[in-house]
């Protein structure tokens, strides 16, 4: 299988407190909703750590559903990371930071920076339209993600 590290980072200013900001983002569970494509997010028994299910994604002729399991660690102000961890089933590696910079009274910026590594069964000649994919749905991913996050916390 081909695994195509790709690198994505996106950040967004939402009208609410750093510190609701975190809370909502530290709740793994409830923050995945935002995530489009996500099937599943289940907290595995071990602390702070979460198995993510994709719905199945296709280009031409290779469909795939991207599985990973997650430790996510936390400084209860601004800074929330997250790596893979082995897992069985698992067939995507991930690495990542979630930072928060207050911006005065009620505004936080949001920033995601972003590593995913799926495994892919692509023969070699194909390899260059899936790495293309893989690079433009990640980077799509992330934007969307914190356009969802910044919605749910600007509504409530």
């Amino acid at each position: 299988m081909a695994k195509f590290p790709t690198e994505a980072e996106c950040s967004v200013t939402i009208s609410a407190p750093i510190e609701r900001v975190y809370a909502y983002m530290w709740d793994v569970a409830a923050s995945s909703s935002c995530i489009a494509g996500l099937e599943s997010c289940q907290a595995t028994g071990e602390a702070d750590t979460y198995c993510f299910t994709y719905e199945p994604r296709s280009t031409g002729p290779v469909t795939m559903v991207v599985r990973y399991t997650a430790a996510y660690s936390g400084n209860g102000r601004d800074e929330i990371r997250f790596k893979s961890c082995d897992a069985a089933g698992d067939n995507t590696d991930v690495d990542g930071l979630i930072s928060m910079v207050s911006k005065g009274d009620n505004q936080t910026e949001l920033s995601l920076r972003q590593m995913l590594a799926p495994d892919t069964p692509v023969p070699r000649l194909v390899q260059g339209l899936i790495r293309s994919f893989v690079e433009s749905e990640a980077a799509q991913g992330v934007e969307n993600y914190l356009a969802e996050v910044k919605k749910a916390l600007e509504a409530a």
